[in-house]
């Protein structure tokens, strides 16, 4: 009889090992790029003979739960929950940092954008932070949701120009992680088209520009 449940326990051991192999996944893991679509054409376009400021990017800021590249959904208000089988090939808040460098180099609005840290002086310094970003799957499909807060400062005398807070929401089309990772990319493009116009709107006229420091 001690044999029997040995055997027994043996084999659900073995069993259990087997499903932690590599070989036994019956998914396999899919990597998205965070994809924002660019404008067109620049929202500013600077007169040449104008002296432009320099922009200093911070990182953005998010929570940990944020930071991870695992794609991220919600069933129930107040909830997160990772994908199990799907990442992004970078963490959102470092790919969003790089898509806005680009956007706002693109712009005209700034003589040069430079991450913050990176030895440069600069005019003007802008922070954002990510507040949301994942799949709303309260109901089928869903939805992409995407929230940041941002923040120009005039370096020179620490004085804070502008803030605001965006938001974007995208309908998914089916309930999945490929879907949810196009509608976040939607989202996101929606969000940084948003932030260069407002920057546009905010940017104080760059012939009263403070002295870099």
């Amino acid at each position: 009889m001690c044999c029997r449940y040995l055997l027994v326990w043996l084999s659900a051991l073995l069993g259990l090992s087997a499903c932690s192999l590599p070989g036994a996944r019956t998914q396999a893991i899919q990597y998205f790029v965070l994809e924002a679509q660019t404008p067109v054409s620049p929202v500013a376009a600077a007169k040449a003979e104008s002296p432009r400021p320099v922009l200093l990017l911070r990182d953005a800021e998010a929570s940990v739960f944020t930071q991870n590249p695992r794609l991220i959904f919600s069933r129930t208000p107040a909830t997160r929950a990772y994908y199990q089988y799907a990442l992004w090939t970078e963490s959102p808040p470092k790919r969003l940092h790089t898509l806005l460098r680009q956007r706002l180099l693109a712009s005209g609005l700034y003589g040069g954008v430079v991450p913050l840290g990176a030895g440069v002086q600069g005019d003007y310094q802008l922070n954002f932070r990510v507040l949301e970003f994942f799949h709303n799957a309260a109901q089928t499909p869903g939805l992409a949701q995407v929230r940041l807060d941002a923040e120009l400062v005039e370096r020179g005398s620490a004085r804070l120009v502008a803030q605001q807070s965006f938001a974007a929401d995208v309908p998914l089309a089916s309930q999945d992680a490929a879907a949810a990772a196009a509608g976040l990319g939607q989202a996101s493009s929606q969000i940084l088209d948003a932030m260069l116009v407002w920057l546009a709107r905010v940017q104080p006229n760059s012939v009263d520009m403070p002295q870099a420091r």
